[in-house]
């Protein structure tokens, strides 16, 4: 990767506590066109954050951060290598699919992807789903990531993730966009 890109990349982690600060005020964080692979991959990271799993999954002594096939994120994941959450170090996993998707905290369905289909397969297990896919959280997914011209904000499926036995911090549902929740 090009050291301005790792310049970029490395700017776009640091910058997301302003992003959510952003978030907060006006519902959505700002992406340029050149760097949204860059926001994308800060939000994955800043989601773990704010998602508790059930004690079975919390045991365990990393996080997952799960990618499917044509994921289209390219080299900006490489800057969540060697970073920990809450003491533990975040595993990066790249084209999974099947069985082995059940071994993620969290999955980045990627927007070629039969959506669907991931999200039957997962479903009943405590495992994040998140896509930039649209209609993603009315498919049943947990974590919508959606363009407005220039921005990029996030919806919840907040009743896909209590199904599970996820739990997602209040400080994460107010930052998003739209929230699914009928309970």
């Amino acid at each position: 990767m090009p050291d301005s890109q790792i310049g970029r990349t490395a700017r776009a982690i640091l910058l997301m506590p302003a992003l959510l600060l952003a978030a907060a005020i006006n519902g959505q964080a700002c992406a340029e066109s050149g760097s949204e692979t860059a926001v994308i991959t800060a939000f994955l990271f800043n989601f773990f954050k704010f998602i508790d799993w059930p004690e079975t999954a919390a045991d365990q002594n990393n996080y997952r951060l799960c990618t499917t096939n044509n994921d289209r994120l390219g080299d900006s994941l490489s800057v969540l290598e060697n970073k920990t959450i809450g003491g533990k170090p975040m595993l990066l996993r790249r084209d999974i699919n099947g069985e082995d998707l059940k071994n993620c905290h969290m999955v980045f369905i990627g927007y070629a992807e039969n959506a669907a289909a991931i999200i039957r397969d997962l479903k009943g297990s405590p495992i994040v789903t998140v896509s930039d896919k649209p209609g993603f959280v009315d498919q049943g997914g947990m974590i919508g990531l959606v363009q407005d011209g220039n921005r990029l904000g996030f919806e919840i499926n907040l009743d896909a993730a209590n199904a599970d036995g996820v739990h997602i911090s209040a400080k994460l549902l107010k930052l998003a966009k739209y929230v699914n929740a009928t309970k």
